[in-house]
This record gives structure tokens, C-alpha cells and sequence, in this order.
């Protein structure tokens, strides 16, 4: 019974990994499902194991589960009624933290971050073959995906890609420069997608992978490293002013730029976003401690839009593509105590982690996971996809319990590091 036991719980694992990274753009927002289904049905076995119920009894999921009660109080207040308020249910993967950390601790092992960077390689790699389906047999004009939207596919597409780069310290040699092929196939994959948000999260991995690298190098070295930054950076910007016309993902600076120098915006698609922002912010002012409720958010924010057409054309839309602006004004400051715990949590935990031989590759990949969120958030939503919504919390247990070295080492329980031990 018990080998059976371990054989069942192995392959679960395996799937929650395999859903979470290789087939995550290949199934878009239906990969999540598979991987949720994997750990709901998982949960009440892993609560028969001792070890695996004190795994669990940690503050990052006392974290998730307060991130999901203050939706909760915020949804029942809300000033839009009780309309909606079913679509608090979307919010519930915040709590697959639980069931995936106890399922990974118990997985744990050294060179654990080889298998992470293996299957987030050929994520980016199976990303970049559906975006070159997608445009070059499909005829599509952008990328998006099956089951999936272009800007979530991209930043998924960029996300996978620079996650394989761990392999960069996971392995050694040779091996550890083809995990370069992760960003340079998300980026490809991006550009296919036409997505200009993503360049911006391009540049701030591309900055935090330099960091990392530093940190590991002698003082002369990392002078050296600076001096090619550096120079890399100059390129970068040059093929982005001269590709800017042609090529719409190399367009975000020249959108930026267009409304902090004059005030405009560079298409009819930046210019609804500046209305959702302005309306969103003073729907929030409007109801600041529990928001308007779900959908009744927008609907509260279009009154205050300058451009009446724009206002009309957003009617019944569930976002304002700004996950800062849409968690104040959907809950108030309940949403932005959520949000802020989705982003820091992973942050925090792994900092606060054992210091074992994957701890620079577990920081690393959570600042990836992260700055994609945080980035991303200020120009889109990843809570209106799937698949995005659900990797938070799941990935944060992959990093935390599947990625270190001793399967029966110290957990942080309750922000305390204390030995597993069997009652």
C-alpha cells in the first residue's frame, strides 16, 4: 500500500510540474485545470500524512488564505451588491498554495532546479512553435495560442523563458549556455504575439539575470559583466528605435514616451487604457475600503472617462487592464492587501528559505515570477486568464518545497525553521 502510496504520489507530481510549465502555453488557459484537478484530488490524501500536514502549516499559506478572505470581506461589502458575487470563486487558486506545497515538500531533492529549468525550456520552446503556427500557417496577425489571449500568452511565452535560465546554475559546462535558448524563444514567441507590454518585462529580467550572475562573480569580473550590460543595453535600445516602426512589440517605449513628454497616446488601444486608469483610480476613491464587487468596478469607472466612446465601447468588460488599479477598485484596500501578498509572498519565502545549494536558483526564479506579475499588472491583467492566476501560488510551492536539496529537511513553520519529524 505504501509503495503504492509513493508511486501515486510521484506521478502527481510529475503532472503539477508538467501542466505548470511545458504545457502551459501549449493549453493555455485549460492547462491550469489539469494541474488543479491533480492537486484538489490530491489534498484530502495529503492530509493523512503527518509530515505532510506540518509542510502545510507554514505562514505563506496562512498568507494566501488571508489574500483570499479579504476578497471575501471585500466582495461581501462591496458597493455593487451581491450581483456577482459568485466570482469570488475566482480567486480560490490562491489557496492551491496549500495542496501543491505539501505535495513538493514531500518531493524535495538535490538538483531538483535541473528538472524546473528542463521544463521550462521546452515550454518556451513549444511557446515559440504554437506562435509560429499561429502566425506562419494560421495567418493570424498576432500569436495568442489555444485556449488563450495574446498578451497572457506573451508574457507567458517570456516568463518560461527566462525560468529555464536557473538551468544556468543548475548545471555546469557546456550544458548551462543552451538554457539560453529560453528567453531568446520567448522573446520570438513575443514578438509574434505583438505584445508591447512584454518588452518592458524583457528589459527588467534581462536586468535581474545580470544581477544574479554578479553576485556570484570576483569585483574585476563584474566590471566586465557591467561594460557588456552596458553595451548590450545600447544595442538593444538602437534595435528598438529602428524596429519600433515595423515591428508593433518594439513599440512600448515609443508609447511611453508619447505620454510622459506630450500627454497622447500612440493608438486608440493606449488611449483606452489611459480612460480605464483614470476611471478606475477615481472609482476607487469613490469606494475605497470595499471596492465596487466584480464587474460593478468598470462600470463605476466609466462616469469618470473623458472619452465618451471609449466609456461606451468598455460596457461589460471584467478588467481595466491594470491589476493595481483593478484590485482597488474591485475590493478596496482588501484588494490591494490581496494583490500585494500574491506579489510579495513568493518574494519573502524564498529569500527567508534555507540557504541549501538551490537557493540562488529559487530566488532567482521567484524575482522572474514576480517582476512578470508586477510588470505586467501595471498594463494588463494576469487575473482575467487562467493560467496566469493559478501559477502564482503553485510555482511559489515548486520553488519552496520541490526545489532544495533534503526532502526531510527544515520547512518554515509559522516563520520558525524547525526539523520534519514523524508523530
Amino acid at each position: 500500500m505504501m509503495a503504492e502510496l509513493g508511486r501515486t504520489h510521484v506521478l502527481a507530481t510529475w503532472i503539477v510540474l508538467v501542466a505548470l510549465l511545458a504545457l502551459a502555453n501549449l493549453f493555455g488557459n485549460a492547462s491550469p485545470y489539469i494541474y488543479l484537478a491533480v492537486l484538489v484530488a490530491a489534498w484530502p490524501v495529503l492530509l493523512l500524512d503527518g509530515e505532510v500536514r506540518r509542510s502545510m502549516n507554514r505562514w505563506e499559506s496562512y498568507a494566501y488564505l488571508l489574500a483570499f478572505l479579504g476578497l471575501l470581506i471585500a466582495f461581501t461589502f462591496a458597493a455593487g451588491g451581491w450581483e456577482h458575487f459568485n466570482n469570488v470563486g475566482n480567486f480560490l487558486p490562491f489557496l492551491l498554495f496549500i495542496p501543491a506545497i505539501g505535495l513538493m515538500n514531500k518531493s524535495a531533492g538535490h538538483g531538483h532546479t535541473k528538472v524546473i529549468a528542463i521544463l521550462a525550456l521546452v515550454g518556451a520552446i513549444m511557446s515559440l512553435g504554437m506562435a509560429l503556427y499561429d502566425v506562419s500557417i494560421s495567418g493570424l496577425p498576432r500569436a495568442v495560442g489555444w485556449v488563450n489571449t495574446t498578451n497572457p500568452f506573451a508574457v507567458m511565452c517570456i516568463m518560461l523563458g527566462f525560468l529555464a535560465l536557473m538551468g544556468f546554475w543548475a548545471f555546469s559546462g557546456w550544458r548551462r549556455y543552451v538554457f539560453f535558448i529560453g528567453p531568446v524563444a520567448g522573446l520570438y514567441a513575443t514578438v509574434l504575439a505583438g505584445t508591447r507590454s512584454v518588452l518592458m518585462i524583457v528589459m527588467a529580467l534581462a536586468a535581474i539575470f545580470i544581477v544574479f550572475v554578479a553576485v556570484r562573480l570576483a569585483p574585476r569580473a563584474r566590471i566586465i559583466l557591467a561594460g557588456a550590460a552596458i553595451a548590450g543595453a545600447g544595442l538593444a535600445v538602437a534595435a528598438i528605435i529602428v524596429l519600433g516602426e515595423n515591428v508593433r512589440a518594439f513599440r512600448a517605449l515609443e508609447s511611453i514616451y508619447l505620454f510622459v513628454a506630450e500627454g497622447e497616446a500612440i493608438d486608440r488601444s493606449v488611449a483606452m487604457r489611459l480612460e480605464l486608469f483614470r476611471g478606475g483610480i477615481l472609482a476607487f476613491l469613490q469606494e475605497p475600503i470595499f471596492g465596487h464587487g466584480w464587474r460593478h468596478h468598470v462600470e463605476a469607472a466609466r462616469p469618470f472617462m473623458i472619452d465618451t466612446t471609449i466609456a461606451d465601447d468598455v460596457a461589460g468588460w471584467s478588467h481595466l487592464h491594470n491589476d493595481y488599479i483593478n484590485f482597488a477598485a474591485l475590493a478596496g484596500v482588501f484588494g490591494l492587501l490581496a494583490y500585494f501578498i500574491y506579489l510579495l509572498v513568493p518574494i519573502i519565502a524564498t529569500w527567508r528559505s534555507i540557504r541549501d545549494s538551490q537557493f540562488h536558483e529559487r530566488l532567482y526564479g521567484a524575482f522572474v515570477m514576480v517582476a512578470c506579475y508586477a510588470i505586467y499588472g501595471m498594463f494588463g491583467s494576469a487575473f482575467a486568464a487562467e493560467m496566469l492566476l493559478c501559477f502564482g501560488p503553485v510555482f511559489t510551492a515548486v520553488l519552496l518545497g520541490y526545489c532544495k536539496d533534503d526532502p526531510d529537511g527544515q520547512a518554515q513553520f509559522l516563520g520558525r525553521s524547525e526539523p520534519a519529524q514523524d508523530h
